[in-house]
């Protein structure tokens, strides 16, 4: 069975995400850096709008960033249904400076009927993970829609 949403994304890669129904995912503007069933790969800037009094990527960004990223890696399975949050649990182990940038890795671990699990690690440029964040998804039973123009 050919996975038509993959083929889609895989056009983006190397390429900044400007394009997509996820105005949050457009507003970060990630790059896509590889993309395979289940597993995705993004890095983006650290731009002042990102971050907290003390110059650092502010927690609910990263929190926004590994969202956007674990759905991305659960989308690219190609499935029929729209999948959503349930949950998201993230651990801060460090940050990272305005300007800086960061790389995002997300993975499906276990797709089921109803429940998916998913995680995402955010490294910062020295490769040090800066957040780990797991999430559940909901099958909605609604059709999936079309992510990329």
């Amino acid at each position: 069975m050919e996975n038509e949403i993959l083929n889609r994304l895989k056009l983006w890669v190397g390429r900044t995400m400007t394009e997509t129904r996820s105005s949050a995912g457009a507003w970060l503007q990630y790059r896509l850096d590889h993309i395979e069933p289940g597993h995705v790969e993004v890095s983006l800037e650290i731009r002042p709008e990102m971050t907290n009094p003390v110059g650092n990527l502010h927690g609910g960004m990263g929190a926004m960033i590994c969202d956007e990223i674990c759905g991305l890696a659960f989308y690219s399975l190609g499935r029929s249904t729209y999948y959503t949050t349930v949950n998201l649990t993230l651990d801060y182990l460090y940050s990272a400076p305005k300007g800086s940038r960061i790389k995002a890795v997300g993975k499906v671990l276990r797709h089921g009927k109803k429940i998916s699990n998913t995680e995402c690690y955010i490294y910062n440029e020295t490769g040090e993970v800066i957040i780990h964040a797991k999430s559940n998804l909901v099958n909605t039973d609604k059709p999936v829609f079309t992510l990329t123009p």
